[in-house]
């Protein structure tokens, strides 16, 4: 059986992709739609038409694997028929996994220092030095949970009346007792044998985002604030 990991950036798809992939029978691919795999030729001519039609790229993607199990991450801002896509692959037998992050601070704190940093997702070598300080404008900070708070929509609308496995951040994948747990389900699920799983990278700052950012403790107060409670509320009730 294989599977797609749906979800919105930053919500530890990359850990779960390499947990995943971790298992001898499994390929785990990346964002095989991202825009960073698409920016040289020639793929990047073919990447308009590959996003309007995908289907034949994922079929091309999965028999090129010598893998029992394939699997790929697709975040739903990626294509504008991720519903259709989705919906297509659960009707041909594949697993859906939904990765998600409850905390609406968290996610659009590390979507931020993401962006400041050019550090997407990609965990470092176990030991490196991380030397950061940032300062990250109010106003992006609140633009940018609203941008979660409509992928979360947009995330729950595609996934409406089709079946799924759910992997949160926080409950899943902070521990490596959790992560063994979760992916033994995910395994189960795909029809193959329940193996230990673990990755020789680490997370991409060994500091916490409070020592990371000056100003974190301005961005907590905008939770208070009127407009900031009114995300948090609309957020909590998608969960």
């Amino acid at each position: 059986m294989n599977f797609v990991i749906l979800g919105q950036a930053r919500t530890g798809s990359t850990l779960l992709v390499r947990l995943l992939h971790s298992h001898p029978q499994v390929q785990c691919d990346g964002e095989i739609f991202g825009k960073h795999g698409w920016r040289y030729a020639p793929k990047r001519y073919l990447g308009p038409l590959v996003r309007r039609c995908p289907e034949p790229y994922i079929w091309y993607k999965a028999g090129k694997s010598i893998k029992s199990v394939y699997g790929f991450k697709l975040l739903v801002n990626h294509l504008a028929v991720t519903h259709r896509v989705i919906t297509g692959l659960h009707r041909r037998g594949w697993q859906i996994i939904h990765i998600q992050r409850r905390s609406l601070f968290d996610i659009t704190l590390s979507r931020l220092v993401a962006a400041e940093t050019g550090q997407y997702g990609e965990y470092k070598p176990a030991g490196e030095p991380d030397e950061l300080s940032l300062t990250l404008p109010p106003d992006q900070f609140m633009a940018r949970m609203e941008d979660c708070l409509n992928f979360r929509r947009r995330e729950l609308n595609v996934l409406k009346g089709i079946p799924y496995l759910a992997v949160t951040y926080e409950d899943d994948l902070l521990s490596e007792t959790a992560r063994n747990r979760r992916c033994s389900l995910i395994f189960e699920a795909l029809q193959i044998e329940p193996l230990p799983v673990s990755t020789t990278r680490a997370r991409s700052w060994n500091r916490p985002y409070s020592d990371l950012v000056v100003n974190y403790a301005q961005l907590q107060a905008l939770m208070q604030t009127t407009a900031g409670q009114a995300l948090q509320a609309a957020w909590t009730d998608l969960f």
